[in-house]
């Protein structure tokens, strides 16, 4: 589980992100390439997460870029929003 709260925590902005930059996130810097692809792939499958392809760097070469499902982003608003309420 520490490898999903980890990608939720480091994509919960909305915004796309690089596999290489999440590579590089707390939590994430110990797992593997293929284990965090194969996490990615997993998420996309059960609609957690979109996946997309952009090229970059020089030469240009294709790289994963993944962000949360706008649904699964309302959701941790509102469980943090709970939380919130219940430490007040």
């Amino acid at each position: 589980m520490e490898i999903l709260d980890s990608l939720i925590e480091s994509m919960d902005d909305g915004e796309w992100h690089d596999i290489n930059e999440l590579s590089t996130a707390e939590g994430l810097r110990k797992v593997s390439m293929t284990g965090l692809t194969l996490t990615l792939h997993f998420l996309a499958d059960y609609d957690f997460a979109e996946l997309s392809e952009v090229w970059k760097g020089d030469p240009k070469r294709p790289v994963m870029e993944a962000k949360l499902s706008p649904s699964v982003q309302t959701f941790i608003r509102r469980i943090r929003w709970i939380e919130k309420a219940e430490k007040k």
